[in-house]
């Protein structure tokens, strides 16, 4: 017969087995893509990001996706559907699929505390476009020599030599951090 001191032991690593192996779990199907109603966006790691499908500013509380997390979120597998990826792009996002033709806005926010234990932050900044049908976007938060710059919105054009472009999308209103 084992006693408890003899079996701390041996639950620790059948735990942490446990542990690792929900971490290693494989990622789910991508989601269904409709080119002809729906767009696709890519959300970079980093910042807390949250996309509205619709105009968060209406009153009508449009449904939300939590695209990322922010802190340590570069750490979880990314979130595929398919979308090219440009030179550029950086190595940990989430893709998602939206409604084409219909305002979309882009919810921002960063922080980080320095060597100093002081918290510098970012945001939150909203940014809203109307995406088009069979299009692929990403939106990331821009930092230039350590300054945020805000939150920008590009769209991913293939070339005729199959070569990923960048360019700027359109938004509807200038960036703003809360609603009028």
């Amino acid at each position: 017969m084992m006693s408890k001191r003899n079996s701390v032991p041996l639950l620790v690593p059948l735990l942490l087995a446990g542990l690792l192996s929900a971490c290693a779990s494989s990622q789910p199907a991508p989601a269904s893509y409709d080119p002809e109603r729906e767009a696709r966006i890519r959300v970079f790691h980093g910042p807390s990001a949250y996309i509205y499908l619709g105009n968060v500013c209406d009153g009508n509380g449009p449904q939300v996706i939590h695209a990322a997390a922010g802190g340590f979120s570069f750490a979880v597998r990314n979130r595929r559907i398919g979308m090219p990826v440009a030179d550029d792009t950086p190595w940990s996002f989430n893709e998602y699929a939206v409604p084409a033709g219909e305002p979309l806005t882009v919810k921002m926010y960063w922080q980080a505390q320095g060597h100093s234990g002081v918290w510098t932050h970012c945001g939150p900044i909203h940014v809203m476009f109307i995406p088009e049908a069979g299009h692929d976007y990403e939106a990331f938060m821009k930092f230039r020599g350590g300054l945020c710059q805000g939150v920008e919105i590009r769209k991913l054009v293939v070339d005729a030599d199959g070569n990923i472009e960048t360019a700027f999308a359109p938004l509807n209103s200038p960036p703003f951090y809360r609603c009028q």
